[in-house]
């Protein structure tokens, strides 16, 4: 598990640090400040050569009806100060380090490091950055939920991954739903209905036909895409950007509970972006049911004196608590 994080000259950050990282870390600050990009960085310290590939549109999708490429720019633009070094520490170990000036990366990773270096921009384009990425040593096990809704066959194919790994977890599921999201959930079933040509998840509500489990919302959508990536992928680490997509604010502590519960059960590490004062909240509550408070708050905030520079604090319960009591602003 990551206890503690460090970036230097990653995107808008000149350098942050946060520590004491818990099971669950819920960034949270106001507009622009980089909480997204605080995913970003774990993603290019522990991603995937393929989620590495994906990353300039995983969390920022890119324009369609354009010819112009997002990726180049996304990697052109990843240091603060071009002509310094970035790095990201997780456990003040494994270490990412990056030197980009124009073009796009050459990417290579040990098992402690991981190095970018330039490409010339006329080069290939996403062929040379695809060609460099392929050759990075994944560290784990990591799974990304965007802020956007996933796709229906993605998700489904997910859920046929469950059953084979651990049939109860397919009942789990079912529960989890019940209790967060809706209280009609009997079964799910992966099938083809007789109007498509797909495989979905089908949804039983006890009330004659099964619906596909897209036809029901986007909390819904989210939620069973959420732990159809824990136990079907079974990440070391789960990134979920705008964590409060969807679901509504009063079924918020039920969806915590039932998410920190099987975080735990699994040891999967929560690294979750919100705007939203009611899920901070809701998290906080469902946190303090558990026998240990399993919960992290890392804030965001520029200076004062120097709005060009972020800070990054970790809390947890007693501080958040504090704020609630307060009625300060913790957003």
């Amino acid at each position: 598990m990551i206890s503690t994080l460090e970036l230097q000259n990653f995107r808008g950050f000149e350098g942050i640090r946060f520590e004491k990282l818990g099971l669950a870390n819920l960034i949270i600050g106001g507009n622009n400040v980089g909480k997204t990009s605080v995913l970003e960085a774990l993603v290019v310290a522990s991603g995937s050569s393929e989620q590495l590939s994906e990353l300039p549109q995983t969390f920022r999708p890119e324009p369609s009806m354009t010819n112009h490429s997002q990726s180049l720019d996304y990697w052109t633009l990843l240091a603060k100060n071009p002509s310094s070094e970035i790095w990201v520490s997780t456990n003040d170990t494994v270490t990412t380090t990056a030197t980009i000036n124009n073009g796009t990366p050459n990417i290579t990773r040990t098992n402690t490091r991981l190095s970018v270096r330039n490409y010339n921009s006329h080069l290939s384009g996403h062929l040379v950055l695809r060609q460099a990425i392929g050759t990075v040593k994944d560290v784990g096990p990591l799974s990304i939920i965007g802020p956007g809704q996933a796709d229906p066959v993605h998700v489904s194919k997910l859920y046929a991954q469950v059953g084979p790994l651990d049939p109860d977890n397919e009942l789990r599921i079912e529960e989890l739903l019940r209790k967060s999201i809706d209280p009609r959930v009997r079964r799910l079933r992966y099938a083809k209905s007789p109007d498509s040509s797909v495989e979905l998840i089908h949804v039983d509500l006890n009330e004659g036909r099964m619906l596909p489990f897209n036809l029901m919302g986007q909390a819904f959508v989210r939620t069973i895409h959420t732990y159809c990536e824990i136990f079907g992928t079974r990440p070391k680490i789960l990134l979920i950007d705008e964590i409060e997509n969807g679901l509504y604010y009063e079924g918020l502590e039920d969806y915590w509970r039932g998410l920190l519960e099987v975080l735990e059960d699994q040891q999967v590490q929560l690294f979750a972006t919100t705007h939203s004062r009611e899920c901070m909240e809701a998290a906080h509550r469902a946190a303090k049911a558990r026998t240990e408070y399993p919960l992290r708050f890392l804030r965001l905030d520029r200076r004062v004196d120097d709005p060009a520079k972020i800070v990054a604090t970790t809390f947890a319960g007693e501080e958040m608590q504090t704020a609630i009591d307060s009625n300060l602003e913790m957003r």
